[in-house]
């Protein structure tokens, strides 16, 4: 059985803390969101390959976006603005000692600033597939 992740809410962030490499950990979040084709994945970027262009070197860092479409249809149905913070994205970065954070969108911040009221419940959903997903991609066996 999985333990229970320790989740740090930021303001309009969830972090949570890797045991694994930036690229394993967007690597297995992206393997738990493929079991669900409704969800598009729109890209990957490699921030510390972007970083080199310009002739910078950074700690591992990258990020994905990705949205369900019939969920985000919904959602900008109720309130376009969530427009702003739509797709949802997934950041994994490396920080100075060496610890991998996993850092998303927190769709209770979402529903809090955007004045969604729980979206029907359309947040309820989200904050049970996200979680999931999270887990999935963090979990160490």
């Amino acid at each position: 059985m999985a333990k229970e992740l320790e989740k740090i809410v930021d303001g309009s962030k969830w972090l949570f803390k890797s045991p694994y490499s930036v690229k394993e950990t967007i690597d297995r979040l992206l393997k738990a969101i493929d079991k669900n084709p409704e969800v598009l994945q729109y890209d990957r970027i490699d921030q510390q390959a972007v970083s080199r262009i310009a002739g910078k070197e950074v700690r591992p860092a990258e990020c994905v976006f990705f949205q369900n479409s019939e969920l985000v249809g919904l959602l900008l149905s109720l309130n376009i603005r969530t427009a702003e913070v739509l797709p949802m994205q997934a950041v994994a970065y490396e920080d100075d000692e060496g610890q991998v954070w996993l850092v998303t969108n927190n769709p209770n911040y979402m529903d809090e600033h955007y004045n969604l009221n729980g979206g029907g419940g359309l947040i309820a959903q989200i904050n049970v597939l996200f979680p999931g997903w999270i887990a999935q991609a963090l979990d160490d066996n």
